[in-house]
């Protein structure tokens, strides 16, 4: 059975990340988050709790071409020229683990679309491991459509809205029955890295 916390009422924070991904989140090709840092790592040494366990997908294509995604998954949209990121999803994280061992990387392809290459590289920077935030992702129909601001701007994870914008109406992008099936499977590949 899938215990789920309420979502909050308004969110005001979004995360960065690339447009393929985002499209791959909501779209259930995807159930995870693959991060090295930028998220939040300040609490008592070795205890890590991401920033902010609900928010939005800020989509990004700042570098997405460069590193990439596998072929076939990338996102057909293009960067938007009216100065406005569509916000689409929000995603709430249910679960998170590390991954020190560069041999489970491969057990994780099935739940992500970013190139082996990527995940690698993500791995090595500055020293071995990643973090892996299981994502319950849902959907806003249509997108809110956010003014880009300089505060935005850069290479930064966490982007603080204008103001925050409501969840009301959001449509879960997978079932409680597949997401049970999601999370026993990642259970199963991480061999308990996941809390």
């Amino acid at each position: 059975m899938i215990v789920t916390r309420p979502l909050p009422e308004t969110c005001g924070v979004a995360f960065k990340e690339w447009a393929g991904v985002c499209a791959a989140l909501v779209d259930g090709r995807q159930s995870m988050i693959l991060r090295k840092g930028g998220i939040s790592e300040d609490q008592a040494p070795g205890v890590f709790a991401p920033e902010h366990p609900e928010f939005w997908l800020y989509p990004t294509w700042v570098h997405q071409a460069d590193q990439g995604v596998r072929d076939g998954e990338a996102s057909a949209a293009m960067p938007p020229e009216d100065g406005c990121v569509p916000i689409s999803a929000l995603v709430q994280v249910e679960r998170l683990g590390y991954i020190e061992n560069e041999n489970a990387l491969p057990a994780l392809e099935a739940h992500h679309i970013l190139t082996a290459e990527t995940v690698l590289k993500r791995f090595h920077y500055r020293r071995p491991g990643l973090w892996v935030l299981l994502a319950r992702v849902w959907r806003r129909v249509p997108p809110y459509a956010i003014p880009v601001t300089p505060e935005h701007a850069g290479c930064k994870t966490w982007v603080k809205l204008d103001e925050p914008l409501s969840t009301s109406g959001l449509e879960v992008c997978c079932s409680d029955r597949e997401w049970a099936v999601r999370l026993k499977s990642l259970d199963v590949v991480l061999g308990g890295a996941i809390s």
